[in-house]
């Protein structure tokens, strides 16, 4: 990696190009040919006018602390702000800075009251103004949640350079050094930080009417959160003295219960009570239905772990700060649902052996989680069976009966009494005597007519068996009729 530049002279620069802007303090002038290492930038030396710039220290310590961040915090650095690249001295003497040229993205090509076209910049004074003065000269008026996406992402930038891995003061927050886009992220972009200071470093910064804190305080983190209040009051509420606006009370129709507490914390009441940037922040993403953080994803409950191929199986879930959930299975086409309501369930239809995935995501990242494997058993369909199923349905008859079936069976053979055998010699003495007599042989060829065989001998005596005598009783059981 190249090593940074953090000194040049006037004569490294070469010859200035066009004069792209003046101020009270400072001429920009192009540099079209000119490169420093590392820098793919287009870049401008902005020349400050005798006794008007900053100190030489406070520049180089700004111009310092973005060379030591890490390249991912560099990068966004240089995403949101115009940030001081190069100190230019002459000796001693600090003559100016070399800057990244401001992207074409924030400029607006207007007419102007003369009718000439031109290009300018789309600062966030043009949020303040009543629309149709913006519509005399062709600039966009922000919608009532564009409003807030500035807000929110001012919000944003302040609280990264406040925050420890920078621990800048940006200190001249007014209505010109913040510029805006509605067409794509970030939304606002950071100019003039050449007059930004590191924290605790006591040179002095410019502060412009209308933003100068009431207690007369030095600038710092403190004073970067009362004139952010009055950015929120005055972009939020446009119109005839927008610009200057100081009640918080003119809000009160767009902001709800909340940031009006906030508000009023930022603009009347002491230093140390003011919300953070990063507390305005997290409530603008909040009042906008985005996410603060990555999504988290719970574990995926299943109603079964097996089921018939293209047969429905149930997945519920539960997500934190996603946007939307994926549901992928093998062989079928994702199934995406609805993350920002929290929790939810689907109806998935595996046709594959294998575990199903979910990923949750937001614009800020993503998460996945899978289930354990689920188990398809593939049904087998009628044509696949290995013997032929027989058909139901009935031939057609032409209109003819159906024969009855009964004229052509033959009739059930004639079926006689069956002799029974004779009871069993008596066992034992002390057995009773039979009660009844042994029935005579029942003759081969059938009873009379009329007759009656009587009670039928059997070699086991019902009332031996109930009062615990041996198994074998010495009369007559009889069956059919009373002992």
């Amino acid at each position: 990696m190249s090593t940074p530049v953090a000194e040049l002279s006037v004569t490294d620069l070469g010859p200035p190009g066009p004069v792209l802007g003046a101020g009270g303090q400072a001429i920009v002038h192009d540099l079209p040919g000119f490169r420093l290492p590392g820098e793919p930038q287009r870049l401008v030396y902005k020349a400050y006018k005798p006794g008007m710039g900053p100190s030489r220290h406070s520049l180089e310590r700004l111009i310092a602390r973005r060379h030591r961040l890490d390249p991912g915090l560099r990068d966004r650095l240089d995403a949101v702000t115009v940030w001081p690249l190069a100190a230019v001295v002459d000796g001693p003497d600090l003559r100016g800075v070399v800057l990244p040229r401001i992207p074409d993205a924030y400029f607006q090509p207007v007419v102007l009251p003369s009718g000439a076209s031109s290009e300018i910049l789309r600062e966030v004074q043009h949020t303040f103004v009543a629309p149709d003065r913006n519509a005399l000269i062709g600039m966009p008026t922000p919608t009532e949640e564009q409003r807030l996406r500035i807000c929110r992402d001012l919000a944003n930038v302040l609280a990264f350079l406040h925050s420890d891995d920078l621990k800048i003061t940006f200190g001249d927050l007014n209505a010109k050094n913040e510029l805006f886009r509605l067409d794509a992220e970030p939304h606002v972009m950071l100019i003039d930080c050449d007059a930004a200071r590191v924290r605790g470093d006591m040179g002095q910064q410019p502060n412009t009417p209308d933003w100068i804190p009431p207690t007369g305080e030095l600038l710092s983190v403190l004073s970067d959160r009362y004139k952010f209040g009055l950015f929120v009051l005055r972009c939020l509420t446009p119109g005839d003295q927008g610009s200057t606006r100081t009640d918080p009370a003119a809000a009160a129709g767009v902001l709800d219960a909340t940031g009006m507490g906030m508000l009023r914390d930022a603009i009347t009441e002491p230093p140390k009570q003011r919300p953070s940037t990063l507390e305005w922040f997290q409530y603008l993403s909040r009042c906008l239905g985005e996410p603060l953080d990555p999504p988290t994803l719970g574990a995926l409950a299943l109603d079964r772990t097996f089921v018939a191929a293209g047969e429905p199986l149930t997945v519920r879930w539960t997500a934190q700060e996603a946007e939307t959930v994926e549901f992928i299975v093998l062989e079928c086409d994702p199934v995406v649902v609805d993350g920002t309501v929290g929790q939810g369930a689907v109806d998935l239809y595996p046709t594959r052996t294998g575990r199903i995935r979910a990923v949750a995501r937001n614009r800020l990242g993503e998460v996945a989680v899978a289930t354990p494997p689920v188990l398809v058993v593939d049904a087998p369909r009628m044509a696949d069976l290995p013997v032929p199923m027989p058909s139901m349905t009935m031939p057609d008859l032409g209109g003819l009966a159906l024969p009855d079936v009964t004229s052509v069976l033959p009739p059930l053979p004639a079926v006689g009494a069956v002799g029974l055998p004779a009871a069993a010699e008596p066992v034992g003495a002390w057995l009773p005597p039979p009660l009844v007599p042994e029935p005579p042989l029942i003759d081969p060829a059938g009873p009379p007519p009329g007759f009656d065989s009587g009670p039928t001998a059997f070699p086991l005596d019902t009332v031996a068996i109930l009062s615990g005598a041996p198994d074998l009783g010495t009369g007559p059981t009889t069956h059919g009729g009373t002992v």
